[in-house]
């Protein structure tokens, strides 16, 4: 085999490779593009139209991979409730609080820090349509991928209970994206948490976003 042959079949063994790893980077790049004009323009003062532009690409291929603007502030909640999922599934005997513990753990270890900074700007910035987007992704997440734990999804003290959970959780993601999180905070938020489902009888549901 001469050189050329050689190089020519390592470029075509890398070629898909590197083709995924562009439209992962041209997909980033779209994505944070977008927040940025949601932070500095509101949501519905954007369009696809702008976000092309600032982009530098066709409007097609934004929409292409992001076919409304509501995919783009989905794309946070449903990667943290699919990697959730994920986690659950690779170990459905897990305990809910060394469930949280890993959940939280993979945030930290694989944490995309621009695009939680951005991601928090723009649900400050656009705190409608970050609930939106959550009620989005619930209604996307079949609830069976996910067990639900109490006895009465509508008892009041075990409904206090989710909702508090959910609260903890969102102040664990906020100080991970503002860069203030550390090992004695996790360990204590994790605490809360494990004070909480202790105290309410809930656990593993209580992290769905539609719960």
């Amino acid at each position: 085999m001469t050189n050329g042959e050689r190089e020519a079949t390592v470029t075509a063994g890398n070629g898909p490779g590197l083709r995924e790893r562009n439209k992962a980077r041209r997909r980033r790049h779209i994505l944070h593009t977008a927040l940025r004009l949601f932070v500095e323009h509101g949501y519905e003062g954007t369009t696809i139209a702008d976000i092309a532009a600032a982009a530098e690409v066709a409007p097609r291929t934004v929409t292409g991979y992001f076919p409304s603007k509501l995919d783009f502030v989905t794309e946070w909640p449903a990667e943290r409730e699919q990697r959730l999922i994920a986690l659950y599934h690779a170990d459905p005997s897990v305990g809910f609080v060394e469930l949280v513990d890993k959940w939280w753990r993979d945030l930290r270890d694989h944490l995309d820090h621009e695009e939680a900074a951005l991601t928090r700007a723009m649900t400050l910035a656009n705190p409608g349509v970050a609930a939106l987007a959550e009620v989005e992704v619930s209604r996307r997440t079949p609830g069976a991928e996910f067990p639900f734990d109490g006895t009465d999804q509508q008892d009041p003290f075990e409904a206090a209970g989710r909702a508090a959970i959910r609260g903890v959780n969102r102040s664990f993601e906020r100080s991970v994206a503002e860069g203030r999180m550390t090992d004695r905070l996790h360990e204590d938020l994790l605490n809360l948490i494990r004070s909480i489902a202790e105290t309410t009888r809930v656990g593993h549901g209580a992290l769905k976003l539609d719960r």
